[in-house]
């Protein structure tokens, strides 16, 4: 049997495929790709310019370069539009102690200046900036040398 009909069952292709096996693989590859297709879509792949619903923040409330985060690490949550902040509190003998927080849009007026703090001898600097986790340690090395 070296004729035509003993080489139909040796490729490995749809065609070598029985037929009545072709409509049921193609049904299940397209189901499989319609389901993948929705759950990629799902989680944002699909359409990278609608931005997030949130804006994740770092937030510390007592912070030094040298000793890292001592009081209430955590991350915050604020409406797309809104900034992440950190407060840099210094004095003239170099002390720089920082607090970091989610700033809402509402109160954004308040995101770059310096002035003078209520203690004598130190002031207050702020910075936003409006990235997720912008305001972290490790952003904070990169973005502000």
């Amino acid at each position: 049997m070296a004729g035509p009909e003993s080489r139909r069952g040796l490729g490995l292709g749809l065609c070598s495929t029985p037929r009545a096996l072709r409509l049921p693989s193609l049904l299940v590859l397209v189901t499989t790709s319609s389901v993948l297709g929705k759950i990629i879509a799902n989680q944002g792949y699909l359409h990278p310019l609608q931005p997030p619903k949130y804006l994740r923040c770092y937030r510390c409330l007592f912070e030094t370069k040298e000793l890292g985060c001592l009081l209430g690490s955590d991350i915050c949550l604020v409406p797309w539009g809104s900034s992440c902040i950190t407060l840099h509190i210094k004095n003239s003998s170099k002390v720089d102690i920082m607090v970091s927080d989610c700033r809402h849009k509402e109160k954004m007026k308040d995101c770059s200046y310096t002035h003078s703090s209520p203690v004598f001898g130190f002031w207050i600097s702020s910075r936003c900036c409006f990235l997720d986790l912008c305001n972290d340690p490790w952003s904070r090395a990169i973005y502000n040398p």
